[in-house]
């Protein structure tokens, strides 16, 4: 039977599905009014360049793993396994971050607290529907990143209007100025806020993973990300503007952020309120599942080319990446688990998996801009049905901004910079992100090892398209035969 296939319109809504996150625009509404500016600031600055080389690199370098197939040819295998590590860990923390937020919603909606045994049995059956689906093929679970993508934009459109009917109606929780879209940088907390709206734009390079699945993807997804990526702008704007009308910026809960300003706006448990906490979940769902097939043909890849654990190259017998899938299960099940540990310490699980992901995610995208101008300087004469338009500089400038962009995010996300609490508070996050740092080394270090042990065992040297500059490629020499005794 002949595969799906994406359309253009599969297309730019799975880009909608992945990139557009619900959960993630409450911590966008957190920032405020000034909001606005940052928004449009990083879409000059970062957006439309990431947009550019995702769709030039997508285009060019197809072999279904994305970023870590353009980090592994330009920068060799010791970045690509850093590239598929990081990859990884943002997925599996951002699906236990994700997990958490399911019986807190549900509680919600049911108006009470259930006992721990049962958030627990809700949370394990969530994140295993999600391993058991995201080992499904892109065409054939196409129709749910469709319907995320609508429900998410409904969604979206439903509070952004209430919010205005009660802006106009009761009054604004802050009045919107020309002033208020401006930033205050004697505020310590302003450049956090590069981090969350960076993180809220990661995700087009995603659907270079879904290439062998596309209809027409030299044309299509130059178009899907450029159009995708001005919707998911206007989208989050409306929806942030919405929620911030009803609630203090200052008082927005990260974790139920939508469904407090539609319990203020429209009522605590009335029809509105039930409908966005459905819709809600379901928009979760959908979202993890949008993310799953990148995150697990990346680590797949990665393994089969000795890059990672043995564990993550297998697969089940339609060939689909069940050991990458049943990883992300088993490590998003054990942080959730833990929560009652990490409760006893005074931290909650949501918000260090969540800012695990996005100190992860974050990281995981810094190497992309100089595989980029790295590709175009070793392999020039390539066909690149899209070309990112510019000379020299402009390329430089095109990939070195948001790489500064980038670095700074995550050095104002994790290392206290300042002797104040809510500097101090970042501690535990640099103590998780500095134990899965040295934890991937670790893991590079024997994953290589035994790569190269297993390639002098069969005669051969790693493929030099597929390791990187820095391993040893050549095959090892024959003993020589001895010379013939001349008998005369």
């Amino acid at each position: 039977m002949a595969r799906k296939k994406l359309r253009f319109r599969d297309v730019i809504l799975s880009i909608i599905c992945v990139v557009f996150t619900i959960e993630a625009c409450a911590p966008a509404a957190a920032i405020g009014n000034s909001a606005v500016f940052w928004w449009l600031f990083l879409l000059v600055t970062f957006l439309m360049p990431y947009g550019f080389v995702v769709a030039e690199l997508g285009t060019t370098y197809a072999e279904g793993a994305g970023v870590y197939e353009w980090v592994r040819d330009s920068m060799g295998r010791r970045w690509a396994t850093r590239e598929a590590w990081y990859y990884w860990v943002n997925y599996f923390t951002w699906l236990a971050s994700i997990t958490v937020l399911f019986p807190t919603t549900i509680n919600g909606i049911l108006g009470f607290e259930m006992p721990l045994w049962t958030e627990i049995l809700i949370e394990m059956a969530f994140i295993w529907f999600v391993v058991w689906t995201s080992m499904q093929g892109v065409g054939d679970i196409s129709w749910i990143m469709n319907a995320g993508a609508v429900l998410n934009i409904v969604m979206v459109v439903g509070i952004g209007c209430l919010g205005i009917w009660y802006g106009n109606t009761h009054g604004f929780a802050e009045p919107l100025t020309p002033q208020s879209m401006l930033p205050d940088f004697s505020d310590g907390n302003a450049l956090t806020y590069l981090s969350i709206i960076i993180y809220n734009y990661m995700g087009c390079e995603v659907i270079a993973t879904f290439v062998d699945s596309m209809d027409n993807p030299k044309k299509d997804m130059p178009k899907a990300i450029i159009g995708g990526g001005l919707a998911i702008v206007a989208v989050y704007l409306f929806v942030s503007l919405g929620i911030s009308t009803a609630v203090p910026h200052n008082e927005i809960s990260l974790a139920s952020g939508i469904a407090d300003a539609v319990a203020v706006m429209a009522g605590e448990r009335s029809l509105p309120f039930m409908l966005v906490s459905v819709g809600f979940l379901l928009s979760l769902f959908a979202n993890m599942i949008s993310w799953s097939h990148g995150v697990s043909s990346v680590t797949n890849q990665a393994a089969k080319e000795g890059n990672l654990p043995r564990v993550y190259a297998r697969e089940d017998s339609k060939g689909r990446h069940a050991g990458s899938c049943i990883m992300s299960g088993i490590c998003a099940s054990a942080l959730v688990l833990a929560k009652p540990l990490f409760e006893y310490v005074g931290v909650g699980v949501f918000s260090i998996a969540l800012s695990l992901d996005i100190v992860f995610t974050l990281a995981a995208y810094i190497p992309m801009f100089p595989a980029f101008l790295k590709l175009r300087e070793i392999d020039p004469d390539r066909t690149r049905p899209f070309r990112v338009p510019g000379g020299r500089l402009a390329m430089r400038l095109f990939c070195w901004v948001p790489v500064v962009e980038l670095v700074l995010s995550i050095v104002v996300a994790c290392i206290p910079l300042n002797g104040s609490s809510t500097e101090l508070d970042k501690i535990p996050l640099l103590i998780g992100v500095i134990v899965v740092v040295l934890l991937g080394e670790i893991i590079r270090h024997v994953s290589h090892s035994r790569a190269a042990e297993r390639a002098r065992t069969l005669g051969f040297g790693l493929p030099k398209a597929k390791m990187g500059p820095d391993v040893d490629r050549r095959r090892p020499r024959r003993p020589r035969r001895p010379k013939p005794v001349d008998k005369s």
